[in-house]
């Protein structure tokens, strides 16, 4: 029954996955914070204590396609960097908020998101 709505992907894996363009929020934090420790950067974030959720960029473990919603683990500390609040998870992850759920919210989807 489901089989209809499958897509055979020839091998493809994960890190074959990449958007022809990352969104601009994306692109803007990344040059702020180009720091290889970075585990991702979230777009459309939203607290939930004591975790982050939103769509994950730029992870450079490749667990996650770009745009998949995460949640991250539960945050231990969180500081400002160039005008970016960037929030260390359980373990050491860190994580860059470029774009708040908020600043999108319900004015419009997140194909709107520039």
């Amino acid at each position: 029954m489901y089989s209809r709505y499958m897509i055979k992907t020839y091998g493809a894996t994960l890190a074959d996955f990449r958007f022809s363009r990352l969104p601009t929020v994306i692109l803007n934090a990344r040059k702020a914070i180009p720091d290889y420790d970075i585990v991702g950067f979230l777009a459309c974030a939203l607290e939930r204590p004591p975790r982050m959720t939103g769509l994950m960029f730029c992870d450079h473990r490749n667990r996650f396609p770009e745009g998949l919603p995460a949640h991250t683990p539960p945050i231990e500390k969180r500081y400002y960097r160039d005008g970016y609040l960037v929030v260390q998870a359980e373990g050491g992850g860190l994580y860059v908020i470029a774009h708040w759920w908020f600043e999108n919210g319900a004015i419009g989807p997140f194909c709107s998101v520039q």
